[in-house]
């Protein structure tokens, strides 16, 4: 049996994401509220976030995980192939997948 201290390792990344966008919506949310400023991406991002499960049922937990890295933390291809070992063209191929996927789903919003 395999253990892990953190959970399995899909359920620490769909919790991490999960996390990030909420407090991405929750800001936003905020801002909007003390300023009137435009909704912008605000109902596209809450969509995604109700839609979380979607996205990960139908994209693996790896290239999530490439997403998050990538993103997330702001990093450039260079810098992710070093951190995971994967080649370029493995990362825009993963990373492109979980955007096309996300842009359904916040397109049926």
């Amino acid at each position: 049996m395999v253990r892990y201290y953190w959970g399995r390792p899909q359920d620490v990344v769909r919790w991490y994401l999960r996390g990030t966008l909420y407090l991405s919506a929750q800001s936003r949310k905020s801002y909007i509220e003390k300023t009137g400023a435009e909704r912008g991406n605000l109902p596209r991002l809450l969509k995604l976030l109700d839609n979380l499960d979607e996205l990960f049922d139908s994209v693996d937990t790896d290239s999530i995980a490439v997403l998050c890295l990538r993103y997330v933390e702001l990093l450039s291809v260079a810098e992710t192939t070093k951190r995971t070992g994967l080649l370029a063209y493995q990362i825009t191929a993963k990373t492109g997948k979980i955007m096309k996927k996300a842009k359904e789903i916040i397109s049926k919003a």
